[in-house]
């Protein structure tokens, strides 16, 4: 069967003309293969003090998945994905070891998974990200947006249910070295603590033109060989009961104990955007409150995005922060994906 699905998903990827969300590689005998992918590029100049104006290979991302059907209310699923990420352009040298300024990129397994799904819901378990929390509506710029400290890893399981009006998630990670804490080995090697361990939950409502839903994440012994732990809340609404507008707010907490040393810091979110036919304009505030620091640091961002097609869009953005010598950005960029 492997051999049937790679003679034919070669030739259908290599010869697709225009995309959709995905592209069909196979479909028979219970077993799907789809293919997608994004290259995106941008010039950017980041907010912050003494910035410059640089080319970004911003995402470039390529994937597999695959569905078989074991029963009427069971498949299995499998996934693969790559990551194509920009180097500094000083990382890169010559033979003499001068720096060539030139940008190369790396390839990186960033998902590679297996798992079970029904009626019930879906459960992963391998290399895949954690759960997205945030309503922002920027490309880049959203200076003080909330996000937990956790994206993706290797030793995650997942759960997600969506039934339409209600749905919810939940995922454990655990950044195991496959030895017993206090063993010889694990003393030889330095590991002297728990393994980092990561835990998250979601939960979700959608009535009328609204979307609402609580996001938690927890993680325990941040540095290894130590107690330190996080944890992260947000609560975040959209509303869609305007024709054309999309509205959303959010606000949260992050809370670390780093060292004995208890830290919070609080985020406030606003945006909203309209669309006019094709073009899509967008604005956003944000708020983030650090326990100890005197004053507030306040973002703002504009952008606007043309759709070429549903699967390219050119957009331009500008933002700004009112912390300390921090100058505006701004960033152009376009995306194609399949």
């Amino acid at each position: 069967m492997k051999k049937t699905i790679l003679a034919m998903a070669v030739p259908a990827l290599l010869a697709a003309g225009s995309a959709s969300a995905s592209i069909n590689l196979y479909d028979a005998e219970g077993v799907k293969v789809d293919a997608s992918g994004a290259a995106e590029v941008q010039y950017i100049q980041e907010i912050g003090n003494n910035r410059d104006g640089a080319w970004k290979l911003d995402d470039g991302d390529f994937a597999i998945n695959t569905e078989v059907a074991v029963s009427d209310k069971l498949s299995v699923i499998g996934a693969m994905a790559f990551e194509f990420e920009m180097n500094d352009a000083n990382s890169n040298y010559d033979k003499k070891g001068i720096p060539t300024g030139e940008s190369r990129s790396n390839v990186e397994n960033d998902e590679l998974y297996v798992g079970f799904k029904g009626d019930w819901g879906q459960f992963t378990a391998g290399r895949q990200y954690l759960l997205d929390s945030g309503i922002t509506k920027d490309y880049e710029l959203s200076a003080n947006s909330f996000g937990a400290d956790y994206e993706q890893a290797a030793q995650v399981g997942k759960y997600v249910y969506d039934n339409g009006t209600f749905y919810g998630a939940a995922t454990y990670t655990d950044k195991s070295d496959g030895i017993d804490d206090g063993s010889p080995e694990a003393i030889n090697a330095g590991n002297l603590g728990d393994d980092v361990r990561v835990y998250e939950a979601r939960l979700g409502y959608r009535f009328a033109d609204v979307d609402a839903r609580v996001y938690y994440q927890k993680a325990d012994n941040v540095n290894r060989n130590s107690d330190d732990d996080k944890d992260a809340y947000n609560f975040e609404i959209e509303y869609a009961g305007i024709e054309n507008v999309g509205l959303a707010a959010s606000i949260g907490r992050t809370s670390s104990d780093i060292g004995g040393s208890d830290t919070d810091t609080d985020y406030t979110s606003i945006a909203a955007d309209y669309t006019m036919g094709k073009t899509t304009f967008a604005v956003g505030y944000d708020n983030k409150d650090q326990e100890g620091n005197t004053s507030d640091v306040n973002g703002y961002y504009a952008n606007v995005t043309y759709a070429l097609h549903s699967n390219a869009h050119v957009y331009a953005e500008v933002g700004d922060s009112d912390g300390e010598n921090e100058d505006f950005g701004y960033v152009a960029g376009m995306e194609v994906k399949f």
